[in-house]
Protein backbone atom coordinates (compact mmCIF):
# COMPACT_ATOMS: atom_id res chain seq x y z
CA UNK A 1 0.00 0.00 0.00
CA UNK A 2 2.90 2.37 0.69
CA UNK A 3 4.18 1.82 -2.87
CA UNK A 4 0.71 2.58 -4.26
CA UNK A 5 0.67 5.80 -2.25
CA UNK A 6 3.97 6.84 -3.81
CA UNK A 7 2.64 6.09 -7.30
CA UNK A 8 -0.48 8.08 -6.55
CA UNK A 9 1.50 11.14 -5.46
CA UNK A 10 3.69 10.96 -8.57
CA UNK A 11 0.56 10.68 -10.70
CA UNK A 12 -0.92 13.79 -9.12
CA UNK A 13 2.28 15.70 -9.82
CA UNK A 14 2.20 14.61 -13.46
CA UNK A 15 -1.40 15.72 -13.86
CA UNK A 16 -0.57 19.10 -12.34
CA UNK A 17 2.00 19.58 -15.09
CA UNK A 18 -0.58 19.07 -17.87
CA UNK A 19 -1.32 22.81 -18.24
CA UNK A 20 2.41 23.44 -18.67
CA UNK A 21 2.61 20.84 -21.44
CA UNK A 22 -0.39 22.51 -23.06
CA UNK A 23 1.25 25.95 -23.01
CA UNK A 24 4.53 24.67 -24.46
CA UNK A 25 2.77 22.69 -27.19
CA UNK A 26 0.56 25.64 -28.12
CA UNK A 27 3.52 27.99 -28.51
CA UNK A 28 5.34 25.79 -31.00
CA UNK A 29 4.90 26.74 -34.64
CA UNK A 30 2.39 29.53 -34.02
CA UNK A 31 1.99 32.65 -36.16
CA UNK A 32 -0.39 35.60 -36.18
CA UNK A 33 -0.90 38.86 -38.02
CA UNK A 34 0.79 40.60 -35.09
CA UNK A 35 3.95 38.53 -35.48
CA UNK A 36 7.09 39.77 -37.20
CA UNK A 37 8.05 37.79 -40.27
CA UNK A 38 11.24 35.81 -39.55
CA UNK A 39 12.21 35.57 -43.24
CA UNK A 40 15.32 36.82 -44.96
CA UNK A 41 16.36 37.12 -48.59
CA UNK A 42 12.83 37.43 -49.94
CA UNK A 43 12.49 38.38 -53.59
CA UNK A 44 10.23 41.32 -52.63
CA UNK A 45 9.59 43.92 -49.93
CA UNK A 46 7.45 42.41 -47.16
CA UNK A 47 7.04 45.55 -45.03
CA UNK A 48 3.62 46.55 -46.41
CA UNK A 49 1.88 43.20 -46.69
CA UNK A 50 -1.72 42.88 -45.59
CA UNK A 51 -2.45 39.91 -43.35
CA UNK A 52 -5.44 37.58 -42.93
CA UNK A 53 -5.89 34.51 -40.72
CA UNK A 54 -7.44 32.46 -43.49
CA UNK A 55 -7.74 29.06 -41.77
CA UNK A 56 -7.97 29.42 -38.01
CA UNK A 57 -8.21 25.74 -37.08
CA UNK A 58 -4.94 25.03 -38.93
CA UNK A 59 -3.34 28.42 -38.12
CA UNK A 60 -2.83 29.29 -41.81
CA UNK A 61 -1.83 32.95 -42.20
CA UNK A 62 -1.85 34.70 -45.59
CA UNK A 63 0.12 37.89 -46.20
CA UNK A 64 -0.18 39.67 -49.52
CA UNK A 65 0.14 43.02 -51.29
CA UNK A 66 0.42 44.57 -54.72
CA UNK A 67 4.07 45.54 -54.53
CA UNK A 68 4.40 47.01 -58.01
CA UNK A 69 1.95 47.56 -60.84
CA UNK A 70 0.19 44.28 -61.70
CA UNK A 71 2.59 42.31 -59.49
CA UNK A 72 1.26 40.72 -56.30
CA UNK A 73 3.35 39.21 -53.52
CA UNK A 74 2.11 36.36 -51.31
CA UNK A 75 3.39 34.58 -48.22
CA UNK A 76 1.44 31.62 -46.87
CA UNK A 77 2.45 30.58 -43.36
CA UNK A 78 1.41 27.24 -41.81
CA UNK A 79 2.59 24.88 -39.06
CA UNK A 80 5.00 22.19 -40.18
CA UNK A 81 3.05 18.91 -40.25
CA UNK A 82 5.42 16.62 -42.20
CA UNK A 83 3.47 17.20 -45.40
CA UNK A 84 2.91 19.76 -48.11
CA UNK A 85 0.98 23.01 -47.84
CA UNK A 86 -0.82 24.65 -50.71
CA UNK A 87 -2.87 27.62 -51.86
CA UNK A 88 -5.14 27.39 -54.90
CA UNK A 89 -6.58 30.13 -57.09
CA UNK A 90 -10.03 29.25 -58.41
CA UNK A 91 -12.68 30.88 -60.57
CA UNK A 92 -15.60 28.86 -59.22
CA UNK A 93 -14.38 28.10 -55.69
CA UNK A 94 -13.92 24.44 -56.58
CA UNK A 95 -10.68 22.53 -56.68
CA UNK A 96 -11.08 21.11 -60.19
CA UNK A 97 -9.96 23.63 -62.76
CA UNK A 98 -7.96 25.73 -60.33
CA UNK A 99 -4.23 26.41 -60.19
CA UNK A 100 -2.36 25.71 -56.96
CA UNK A 101 0.99 26.71 -55.54
CA UNK A 102 2.32 23.88 -53.35
CA UNK A 103 5.43 23.65 -51.20
CA UNK A 104 7.05 21.10 -48.89
CA UNK A 105 10.19 20.38 -46.91
CA UNK A 106 11.07 16.80 -46.07
CA UNK A 107 11.10 15.54 -42.49
CA UNK A 108 14.91 15.47 -42.38
CA UNK A 109 14.94 19.12 -43.58
CA UNK A 110 17.43 18.17 -46.27
CA UNK A 111 15.33 19.12 -49.26
CA UNK A 112 12.40 21.35 -50.08
CA UNK A 113 10.60 22.34 -53.20
CA UNK A 114 7.68 24.43 -54.43
CA UNK A 115 5.73 24.11 -57.65
CA UNK A 116 2.60 25.21 -59.39
CA UNK A 117 0.08 22.48 -60.17
CA UNK A 118 -2.86 22.44 -62.54
CA UNK A 119 -5.72 20.72 -60.73
CA UNK A 120 -7.41 19.14 -63.72
CA UNK A 121 -9.30 16.44 -61.79
CA UNK A 122 -9.38 14.31 -58.65
CA UNK A 123 -7.06 11.53 -59.77
CA UNK A 124 -3.29 12.00 -59.31
CA UNK A 125 -2.72 11.78 -63.06
CA UNK A 126 -4.92 14.84 -63.58
CA UNK A 127 -2.89 16.99 -61.20
CA UNK A 128 -0.07 18.24 -63.40
CA UNK A 129 3.12 19.85 -62.01
CA UNK A 130 4.69 22.97 -63.53
CA UNK A 131 1.43 23.90 -65.22
CA UNK A 132 -1.40 26.24 -64.33
CA UNK A 133 -2.85 29.63 -65.05
CA UNK A 134 -1.09 31.56 -62.29
CA UNK A 135 1.68 33.67 -63.85
CA UNK A 136 4.43 33.27 -61.25
CA UNK A 137 7.35 35.68 -61.44
CA UNK A 138 10.54 33.80 -62.27
CA UNK A 139 12.75 33.22 -59.25
CA UNK A 140 10.13 34.31 -56.69
CA UNK A 141 8.75 30.91 -55.66
CA UNK A 142 10.31 29.72 -52.40
CA UNK A 143 9.59 27.48 -49.39
CA UNK A 144 11.29 27.95 -46.01
CA UNK A 145 11.05 26.35 -42.59
CA UNK A 146 11.48 28.58 -39.54
CA UNK A 147 10.61 27.66 -35.94
CA UNK A 148 8.37 24.70 -36.83
CA UNK A 149 6.51 26.64 -39.53
CA UNK A 150 6.53 26.63 -43.32
CA UNK A 151 6.57 29.86 -45.28
CA UNK A 152 5.56 29.59 -48.94
CA UNK A 153 6.36 32.83 -50.77
CA UNK A 154 5.90 33.85 -54.39
CA UNK A 155 4.92 36.68 -56.71
CA UNK A 156 2.41 36.59 -59.54
CA UNK A 157 1.43 39.02 -62.26
CA UNK A 158 -2.25 39.93 -62.62
CA UNK A 159 -4.40 43.02 -62.59
CA UNK A 160 -6.32 41.33 -59.76
CA UNK A 161 -5.69 37.74 -58.61
CA UNK A 162 -8.61 35.34 -58.31
CA UNK A 163 -10.51 36.05 -55.11
CA UNK A 164 -11.68 32.48 -54.44
CA UNK A 165 -8.82 30.75 -52.71
CA UNK A 166 -8.29 27.16 -51.58
CA UNK A 167 -5.95 26.00 -48.82
CA UNK A 168 -4.72 22.46 -48.30
CA UNK A 169 -2.63 20.37 -45.93
CA UNK A 170 -1.10 17.24 -47.35
CA UNK A 171 -0.91 13.79 -45.75
CA UNK A 172 1.87 13.31 -43.22
CA UNK A 173 5.20 11.93 -44.44
CA UNK A 174 4.30 12.30 -48.11
CA UNK A 175 6.48 14.53 -50.27
CA UNK A 176 6.31 14.80 -54.08
CA UNK A 177 9.55 13.62 -55.62
CA UNK A 178 11.25 13.44 -58.98
CA UNK A 179 10.85 12.59 -61.72
CA UNK A 180 7.09 13.19 -61.89
CA UNK A 181 6.46 15.11 -58.60
CA UNK A 182 3.10 13.39 -58.31
CA UNK A 183 0.82 15.10 -55.78
CA UNK A 184 -1.27 12.93 -53.46
CA UNK A 185 -4.75 14.04 -52.39
CA UNK A 186 -4.85 16.49 -49.51
CA UNK A 187 -5.65 15.44 -45.95
CA UNK A 188 -7.60 18.61 -45.17
CA UNK A 189 -8.68 21.64 -47.18
CA UNK A 190 -10.81 24.75 -46.89
CA UNK A 191 -11.94 27.64 -49.08
CA UNK A 192 -12.16 31.40 -48.67
CA UNK A 193 -13.26 34.37 -50.71
CA UNK A 194 -10.97 37.31 -50.11
CA UNK A 195 -11.31 41.00 -50.91
CA UNK A 196 -7.82 42.15 -51.86
CA UNK A 197 -8.68 45.78 -51.16
CA UNK A 198 -10.17 45.44 -47.68
CA UNK A 199 -8.56 42.19 -46.47
CA UNK A 200 -11.39 40.32 -44.67
CA UNK A 201 -12.25 36.90 -46.05
CA UNK A 202 -15.41 34.79 -46.19
CA UNK A 203 -14.54 31.36 -44.81
CA UNK A 204 -15.77 27.98 -45.97
CA UNK A 205 -15.84 24.68 -44.08
CA UNK A 206 -12.81 22.49 -43.49
CA UNK A 207 -13.05 19.34 -45.60
CA UNK A 208 -11.17 16.06 -45.86
CA UNK A 209 -11.35 13.32 -48.50
CA UNK A 210 -12.01 10.62 -45.91
CA UNK A 211 -14.54 10.14 -43.10
CA UNK A 212 -15.42 13.08 -40.94
CA UNK A 213 -12.78 13.91 -38.38
CA UNK A 214 -13.37 12.52 -34.90
CA UNK A 215 -13.23 14.81 -31.87
CA UNK A 216 -9.73 15.37 -30.48
CA UNK A 217 -8.61 12.80 -27.93
CA UNK A 218 -7.72 13.89 -24.40
CA UNK A 219 -4.06 13.40 -25.22
CA UNK A 220 -4.17 15.74 -28.22
CA UNK A 221 -6.14 18.27 -26.23
CA UNK A 222 -3.29 18.51 -23.74
CA UNK A 223 -0.50 18.19 -26.30
CA UNK A 224 0.61 14.85 -24.89
CA UNK A 225 1.31 11.53 -26.50
CA UNK A 226 -1.27 8.79 -25.77
CA UNK A 227 1.46 6.77 -24.04
CA UNK A 228 2.28 9.53 -21.57
CA UNK A 229 -1.36 10.24 -20.83
CA UNK A 230 -2.03 6.53 -20.26
CA UNK A 231 0.89 6.40 -17.86
CA UNK A 232 -0.52 9.31 -15.84
CA UNK A 233 -3.98 7.80 -15.75
CA UNK A 234 -2.54 4.43 -14.65
CA UNK A 235 -0.77 6.02 -11.72
CA UNK A 236 -4.01 7.63 -10.54
CA UNK A 237 -5.86 4.33 -10.96
CA UNK A 238 -3.48 2.67 -8.49
CA UNK A 239 -5.09 4.76 -5.76
CA UNK A 240 -8.16 2.61 -6.06
CA UNK A 241 -6.28 -0.67 -6.23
Amino acid sequence: MKLCSVYFNVGLMALQLLPLFTIVNGQQGMDSCNSTLPLKDLAFDSSHLQCVEVWRVQNYILRYARTVENTWSFILSAPYSSGYIGIGFSITGRMIGSSAVVGWITSDSRSGNAKQYLLGGRSPGEVIPDQGEVKIVNGSLKIESVSSRLYLSFQLTAELPRERLLYARGPAEFFPSSPDFRLREHQFMTTTTINYNTGPAIFGPTMSPGPASSPPSPSSAYGLSPTLLFFCMSLVALKFY
